[in-house]
């Protein structure tokens, strides 16, 4: 119990699955040790509907990543979708959410590594507009290398010219979910939801400031330190090993001199 209670306070929000990763127990045992020793996760609350938008400035593109999922039955693929060949389909994908602060509404915008789960870039804003959605991309591509695919909802924000030329320069292949079909995003729904519900209180955080720095510590816990129950380890961390499993394979063909 001793040990459990450690890891749950330095990482509060940690589910079953996650505190036997860390511990190196099974989840049976994690399970009623928790039990045992009283811990409780909070739950999420409800989602937030937003506003219809304005109108979109470009058609929604093709799902380029249904081509990737496996489906156990057509007929309601939100029922036992298989998402895991998505994460080869060398994409990011990117969403936004709400963050209630300081009486009134501020904007998230975030851009992921589909293979690593890393964050890659992020920008907060006041309104949810293309020109935030855009930022967060721009972040994102001046760190990393394009994707080739990039993926979003059908929301105007993401459905504008600038992000059509700017995609088109950079040879990336714009791709949307279909209407009413949040499945088709899930890596992000569920990293939203997750992100929301462990993100420190922000009541006694005064100015914008300081809203921004809390959100970066956040964002930086994800990537660095938090255990992601599909990668078994942080997304930084599983890209490392990703980097070191290419310089291997790249020392191995100048060997045979491929």
């Amino acid at each position: 119990m001793r040990q459990l209670l450690a890891v749950h306070k330095q990482h509060p929000f940690y589910g079953v699955r996650r505190l036997a990763i860390h511990l190196n127990w099974s989840e049976n045992k994690t399970r009623r040790v928790r039990t045992l020793a009283g811990v409780v996760i909070p739950r999420a609350n409800k989602k937030y509907k937003y506003k219809k938008g304005i109108k979109s400035e470009i058609s929604a593109p093709d799902n380029a990543l249904r081509q990737y999922a496996v489906f156990k039955d057509n007929s309601r693929p939100q029922d036992g979708m298989d998402y895991s060949d998505m994460v080869n389909a060398e994409a990011w994908v990117q969403d936004f959410t709400h963050i209630w602060f300081e009486g009134a509404w501020c904007y998230l915008a975030v851009v992921m590594n589909l293979k690593t789960r890393e964050v890659f870039g992020w920008r907060i804003g006041v309104n949810h507009s293309s020109e935030l959605t855009y930022a967060a991309l721009l972040d994102a591509l001046s760190k990393h290398q394009a994707p080739a695919i990039l993926h979003s909802d059908q929301g105007s924000e993401y459905l504008s010219y600038k992000h059509q030329i700017l995609c088109e320069r950079m040879e990336i292949r714009l791709s949307a979910s279909t209407k009413g079909s949040p499945w088709q995003n899930g890596f992000m729904e569920r990293w939203f939801g997750n992100f929301k519900q462990e993100l420190p209180s922000l009541k006694n955080l005064k100015g914008i400031a300081y809203l921004h720095e809390a959100i970066a510590m956040q964002i930086h816990y994800y990537n660095t330190k938090r255990i992601h129950t599909a990668l078994k380890m942080s997304p930084a961390a599983y890209a490392a090993t990703l980097n070191i499993n290419s310089l291997s394979s790249d020392k191995v063909l100048q060997k045979v001199g491929a």
